[in-house]
Formats: structure tokens, sequence, C-alpha cells
């Protein structure tokens, strides 16, 4: 006695055709996710031109050599009404040949990158005005033709940063 019941289901109540239905929406879906990502948080190129950057290493290694040997050290300190001080350590006296200025570069978008004209208040002191718009790291460069100091502070948790010559001796 064979009793097969000719039972026909809808298909809306088979498991293996949501399934089938369910990968290739979850690929639209992810698609979709990715696209709206991209367009909110391009950060753009962080280095046009890689090559020029290259051949200027040599010119950057040697301001920071000179900042060495010239002992140059720093402190910068941000206030909350968006001034900065740049203090140079006891026994360091600062006489500018040109402009020296302090570049504040973040660390993922390039587009709150500045720089601040700074001036000086006395032989040690220099002071500016900048607004820092974003939060996370930034890498802080203070330069004038011949040297660089380099540090980073990540705001706003920290309202302070030393600045160093990013030179390490051959001999060391």
């Amino acid at each position: 006695m064979n009793t097969m019941r000719d039972e026909r289901r809808n298909w809306k109540q088979e498991p293996l055709v949501w399934l089938l239905i369910a990968i290739p929406f979850s690929a639209v879906v992810m698609g979709v996710v990715m696209i709206t990502l991209a367009l909110q948080s391009y950060s753009g190129l962080v280095v046009d031109d890689y090559y020029k950057k290259g051949k200027q290493i040599n010119r950057v290694l040697a301001r920071d050599q000179l900042a060495y040997e010239l002992g140059l050290a720093a402190g910068a300190s941000l206030g909350d009404d968006g001034r900065i001080e740049i203090r140079f350590a006891p026994g360091v006296h600062i006489v500018p040949q040109g402009d020296i200025e302090l570049s504040l570069i973040h660390a993922t978008k390039p587009g709150l990158d500045q720089t601040v004209r700074l001036t000086k208040v006395d032989t040690r002191l220099l002071t500016g005005k900048l607004e820092l718009q974003g939060e996370g790291r930034w890498n802080l460069y203070l330069q004038t033709a011949d040297w660089r100091l380099t540090g980073s502070l990540q705001h706003p948790r920290q309202s302070s940063a030393d600045l160093l010559p990013n030179y390490l001796p051959e001999s060391f």
C-alpha cells in the first residue's frame, strides 16, 4: 500500500528558497553600506607626488640633524582660547633667520591640516592662533628653512606636547 500524498507546498514555506534569496540580497545590502561609508569618510591621498617627496628626504634629514646639533628642544601647549605657545628649553635662545611656522598634520584626515605662522614674544617663547577642528592624533612640525622639530598630540586628551629633533646620530 503506497499511500503517498501529493502534497504541494507554497514556495514561501520552503526554507531553501529563502536561503537562495538571502545570499544575493545580503550582497546588495553590503554593497550599499560600503558605498555609503566610502562617500562619507573620504580622506583623499596623503601625499600627491610620492616621487617628489622621496627626493626631498635628504633635505629633511639635514634639517633634523641641524636641530639635533644645535640642541633644540621645545614644548607646545594649547590654550582653551585657541592660542598655542611654543617654549624652548632653558639655554636655547632662538634667533630666527626667517619665518618660524608650526604645521599641524592630522594623522588620518588631510583636509584638517593647517599651518600657523608664529610670532616671537621673547628669546624662548613663540605664540600663534589656531583652531583644531577634529579630534585624534596630530603630528606637529615646528620648522624654519634650516631646522625642524617634531612631536605629536592626541587632541582633546592632551593639551601639550614635546617637540624634539627627529634624528639619531650614526654612532647610536
